[in-house]
């Protein structure tokens, strides 16, 4: 498992070629699906899961992702609606979309919980409570690597030996 680790950041880099920022929807899919594989292996190496916990963990946070995408599609699309019709919207219309993101806001809330259980059962309480503000760090190192390519800096994703402290280059 720790030669895979290691493989796979030494290859990481190479998954932000700059031919993977093309415009169109399969670039687009291979760009998400390259995230995607980022985001697994410093998952994966942040809280040092075992092939065994590896294979309890990935189907369980697959599943609880599938269904936080779901509640964040309902967002986008309430956030779409009112950037493109703001002026329009009726008092009423505000009011039942407000209704709907604090809904979704509660049930991301209460999915995030019941996973919680089933994390704690797979990885324990300490590595469950690391995983969630993991996904958190995964996007600000990633934000921070694309900003220093973009200026000339070193690489695109999160290294194996990233411990910079939050907002430090």
């Amino acid at each position: 498992m720790k030669i895979i680790q290691k493989l796979a950041w030494i290859l990481l880099p190479l998954l932000f070629a700059p031919h993977s920022f093309a415009q169109g929807d399969d670039d687009n899919k291979e760009k998400d699906d390259k995230i995607e594989a980022l985001k697994v292996g410093f998952i994966t190496k942040e809280l040092n899961l075992t092939a065994t916990e590896a294979e309890k963990f990935w189907p369980v946070y697959n599943e609880m992702e599938g269904k936080l995408k779901e509640i964040r599609q309902s967002n986008r699309k309430i956030n779409q609606d009112l950037r493109e019709s703001e002026e329009k919207i009726s008092n009423e219309d505000a009011k039942k979309k407000l209704a709907t993101l604090f809904e979704n806001d509660q049930k991301e809330l209460d999915l995030k919980k019941e996973y919680s259980d089933k994390f704690i059962k797979v990885i324990g309480e300490k590595r469950t409570l690391k995983l969630l503000s993991l996904e958190h760090e995964f996007r600000r190192v990633l934000l921070e690597r694309l900003k220093d390519r973009r200026d000339g800096g070193p690489g695109p994703g999160p290294g194996p030996n990233d411990k910079r402290p939050h907002g430090k280059p």
